[in-house]
């Protein structure tokens, strides 16, 4: 288990826009001798950090994990199949222990409310709610496997943009944490963040990204008054893209 009071710093100062959203989910770590999470369930505006708010609060708790889009997503996907079917395969949690060699990885369902437009919804979600009770994951009987399989100490954290498709049952085995959109007034932190990453995605040192300039930021605030980070990360790639082409035709 990483030291908690640093994992909740670092959490903060890359979303300081969901100061609650941090304390509630590290709630309950403390004094554990390893990391295990009940199902979260973070609802909030799509574009509001929540997927990568889930990805990075695994990754600093230590736990190797998987991001699955849950679009389209059926039942088998989830339980897995029987090894006499060709496509037969492990239950998805089973693979992903598999994968990372650890009993405790941590699941994340990206938009798990897009489960309820699949045929197979109901039986996805019936798959689910007994993954999430600790007695039925603990005697997991894998189709493949054709063996009980102790899956108890699988985390599982989940994105929804909304809870209307998302069965009552389900819902009442998960906490609900609201994540807030960011503000106007945290322009500033998450504009150069996107700068940065923008330069290191592009293979350069993020040391080049030169600071925002008062005006760029002017410019920025005048088009985003708050609300989706991926909308701002389009209108700091397009200024990056202004500034790119200033310096080629001076």
């Amino acid at each position: 288990m990483p030291e908690l009071t640093g994992v909740r710093s670092r959490l903060i100062a890359e979303f300081p826009h969901a100061v609650a959203v941090v304390d509630d989910a590290l709630e309950g770590l403390s004094g554990r001798p390893n990391v295990h999470l009940r199902p979260i369930m973070l609802l909030g505006a799509p574009g509001s950090g929540k997927t990568r708010f889930a990805r990075r609060l695994t990754e600093e708790l230590g736990t190797p994990y998987e991001l699955i889009s849950c679009g389209g997503l059926s039942d088998s996907a989830i339980a897995g199949t029987a090894r006499r079917w060709s496509s037969g395969e492990p239950s998805l949690a089973i693979m992903v222990v598999r994968r990372h060699e650890c009993a405790g990885p941590v699941v994340i369902l990206d938009e798990i409310e897009k489960i309820g437009t699949s045929r197979h919804n109901g039986n996805v979600h019936d798959v689910l709610i007994g993954l999430f009770e600790p007695e039925t994951s603990s005697r997991w009987h894998d189709p493949y496997l054709q063996a009980h399989c102790d899956l108890s100490h699988v985390s599982w954290l989940m994105t929804a943009n909304s809870l209307g498709p998302i069965p009552a049952a389900l819902r009442d085995r998960c906490r609900i944490l609201s994540f807030p959109d960011p503000g106007a007034d945290q322009l500033p932190l998450f504009a150069t963040r996107i700068l940065e990453r923008l330069y290191i995605e592009a293979g350069h040192d993020p040391r080049w990204a030169t600071p925002l300039e008062g005006f760029e930021l002017d410019v920025l605030a005048s088009v985003w008054t708050g609300g989706s980070i991926r909308r701002l990360e389009r209108f700091v790639e397009g200024l990056r893209e202004a500034r790119e082409r200033a310096r080629r035709q001076q």
